[in-house]
């Protein structure tokens, strides 16, 4: 019986994994983005310069190895923007290489860390229990804040939120 799976359906099945990048989940977009391209072997073209044309008595390899980048330059670039919505792409340069293109994506996006980490920090203190469900799933939310903050370069220390869980639980006399 033959596989129902092609190389090119696997293709669309890591392209369809990425996020849409819609302008609040940059972080999450990227990473996956980077593993799509990772697994397709088309992210030599965002970890290497544009490589000069090989001349007329250029070895083989090094007429592959130009073919290959040219080859992941146009299929990330492809990637990179069917993962977009039409809204961010319209609002981001074209760019020639995907290495270009995802630089001044980034920097389009570095401002909403400091927007996200505010919404954070707000979650984090003022998120209270309100003895729906279990403690233990809402101090696990409450890590989960930690972490996210930890990600975004706001240090959280175990012992700071220790103490921020506790005081998110109901005093004994409620």
């Amino acid at each position: 019986m033959a596989s129902s799976s092609s190389p090119g359906a696997a293709v669309m099945n890591a392209v369809n994994t990425v996020q849409t990048l819609c302008g609040t989940n940059y972080k999450k977009w990227k990473q996956d983005l980077d593993i799509c391209l990772g697994l397709m072997d088309h992210d030599i073209a965002i970890k290497e310069d544009f490589p000069p044309k090989p001349t007329t008595d250029a070895t083989i390899d090094v007429k592959a190895k130009h073919e290959k980048w040219l080859k992941a330059n146009r299929i990330a670039l492809l990637v990179i923007k069917k993962s977009m919505s039409d809204i961010v792409r319209g609002g981001i340069p074209d760019a020639e290489n995907p290495k270009e293109y995802l630089t001044s994506i980034h920097e389009k996006f570095k401002e909403s860390d400091k927007a996200e980490t505010c919404n954070f920090m707000n979650d984090l203190m003022s998120k209270k229990y309100n003895g729906m469900g279990c403690v233990r799933e809402h101090i696990l939310e409450l890590l989960d804040i930690g972490a996210k903050l930890n990600a975004l370069d706001v240090p959280m220390s175990d012992a700071f939120l220790v103490h921020v869980a506790l005081n998110s639980l109901p005093n004994e006399n409620s």
